[in-house]
């Protein structure tokens, strides 16, 4: 029998949105769409009508996702958030993914508290464009650390962002980095 899903905690949901809302891009309602189509055996999600797949670790549970998230995950124990989120601006309005890439960055870092750039890579591929953009930040109860990888295509741009509390193990940090590598795109 599944679990009951856990409604996404208020300070996880804004920082998963402020990576996106703050970089002046406005979120795109999820509306009705399907939920992505899960492979339980691989541990994999693939969202066709998003165009994106992405490996969940062992451990990360689904959570209903809020307005705007087209899918949230959090570790068993409350250890890190993920959420998935789809805005309306691509390569095609900003001609440049290395443009659209400083304009993601620098949003980020006006709107978030304590930013310090961990890393920042821009990759190319004959399936667009990706952006990994890790930082620390100031939280609640010390620093936290935000992974996140952009897949940018010509009409819009699919995000995952993790989000780890300070303190998070090795093997923690391991198992999200692991899961943004996996995010890519699917036709």
């Amino acid at each position: 029998m599944p679990r009951p899903r856990r409604q996404l905690a208020a300070p996880a949901v804004s920082a998963a949105l402020a990576l996106l809302a703050v970089a002046g891009l406005a979120a795109q309602a999820r509306g009705d769409r399907p939920r992505p189509e899960a492979d339980e055996a691989r541990g994999a999600l693939r969202d066709g009508d998003h165009h994106y797949q992405i490996v969940i670790a062992a451990g990360w549970r689904p959570l209903e996702p809020p307005g705007g998230t087209l899918t949230a995950y959090a570790a068993d124990g409350g250890r890190g958030t993920l959420a998935i989120t789809r805005v309306a601006t691509g390569t095609r309005a900003a001609r440049d993914p290395d443009d659209l890439a400083g304009q993601v960055q620098r949003g980020v870092e006006r709107s978030t508290r304590g930013f310090h750039r961990v890393r920042r890579r821009l990759s190319r591929s004959s399936r667009g464009a990706a952006l990994d953009l890790s930082y620390e930040r100031a939280g609640p109860s010390g620093t936290e650390l935000v992974l996140s990888r952009y897949l940018f295509s010509a009409r819009y741009t699919v995000v995952v962002s993790i989000g780890l509390p300070h303190g998070a193990s090795r093997g923690e940090r391991r198992a999200a980095e692991a899961m943004v590598r996996s995010f890519a795109p699917y036709e």
